[in-house]
């Protein structure tokens, strides 16, 4: 999108592009019982893995 019109990002930022292999989100909870999971890119597309519940 960006290479097809460069006018989409200012020229004084600076534009970078991940490839993640895994992500890990943390939910807060008013109970103080949290969840944490993570993502990681298997042969199959993403797996989710419950770390804390």
């Amino acid at each position: 999108m960006v290479e097809q019109d460069p006018s989409l990002v200012d020229s004084a930022w600076t534009l970078y592009t991940l490839d993640p292999v895994g992500v890990e989100f943390w939910q807060a909870a008013k109970t103080r019982v949290h969840t944490r999971l993570r993502y990681e890119q298997g042969h199959n597309g993403w797996e989710r893995i419950l770390l804390w519940s």
